[in-house]
């Protein structure tokens, strides 16, 4: 089966596809990825800070803080999501594959799609990524006059598997005027593509808005028994998921990590009666 959306490509240079909106409303047929579960879900780590800390400014370096028994649970649940999404700053901060690497796939079964968004396309020219030389598929999303205002853009990935798709922007008051774009309307673009079920991976900003739009349908939060010495804040606590429409319908213990379930009222846990064996 083949799903189909509102985008054409207006250019392909370089192999690096560029997809804009369709005026004669023709739609892109998109190869359909087969998950038995669908939807939004978001995955985030935490320290056991009351700001709900997710990194630690006295470090030089970003580490992994949570134990390698959540770690796996990650992998697998980018194995279960037929796309993984962070923000720019996620790329910039962990030159992150985002790929399945601690569990195996499934026989026949591709990597998830990885999806960057990056509004102002500032990693535009940063071809150093490896998210942009593995040759795994890539879709960026970034504002409309970004776009307009990097003629060069096709010629800024050496990788054929990425593509960049321009969407309408607004402003977000909350975050200083940045500008942002609308979690509802990637997700709508991703759903026309084939790709139903979304892992949203961080950062902070990026869950944030996400939660703020509602379109989170479960979550899944891993607390490390530790402290930062200075923690960043991710300014979402437990008011924030439940203004999302989410409730925490249970905990379990992973390698030391406290690890919450939240989902969407009337959705059910992929295997309710054992929220740890999904993912």
């Amino acid at each position: 089966m083949q799903q189909k959306n509102n985008w054409q490509i207006s250019a392909k240079r370089d192999g690096v596809k560029i997809y804009m909106p369709s005026e004669n409303n023709e739609k892109d047929e998109q190869p359909a990825i087969n998950n038995s579960v669908t939807g939004v879900t978001l995955k985030m780590a935490f320290d056991s800070s009351p700001v709900w800390g997710v990194a630690d400014l006295s470090e030089t370096k970003s580490e992994r803080f949570t134990s390698p028994e959540s770690l796996d649970m990650v992998h697998r649940l980018r194995r279960e999501s037929s796309a993984v999404l962070v923000g720019r700053g996620t790329v910039e901060r962990d030159d992150c594959s985002l790929s399945v690497r601690r569990v195996e796939l499934r026989e026949g079964q591709e990597q998830p799609v990885r999806v960057i968004l990056d509004p102002s396309l500032s990693l535009v020219g940063e071809s150093n990524y490896a998210i942009f030389n593995d040759g795994l598929r890539t879709i960026v999303y970034c504002t409309q006059s970004a776009y307009a205002n990097h003629e060069s853009l096709a010629s800024s990935s050496s990788s054929e598997d990425v593509t960049f798709v321009p969407l309408p922007s607004s402003i977000d008051s909350e975050r200083d005027g940045k500008v942002s774009l609308s979690p509802s309307q990637i997700i709508q673009d991703l759903a026309a593509r084939g790709l139903t079920h979304i892992m949203v991976e961080g950062g902070p900003a990026t869950a944030k808005a996400f939660l703020k739009d509602r379109v989170v349908d479960r979550a899944i939060l891993v607390r490390a028994p530790l402290e930062f010495q200075i923690p960043v804040p991710a300014y979402i606590d437990e008011n924030t998921m439940k203004t999302a429409g989410l409730n925490m319908i249970g905990t379990t213990e992973m390698g030391g990590d406290v690890v919450e379930y939240w989902s969407r009222d009337g959705l059910q846990w992929p295997n309710p009666s054992n929220l740890s064996s999904w993912p």
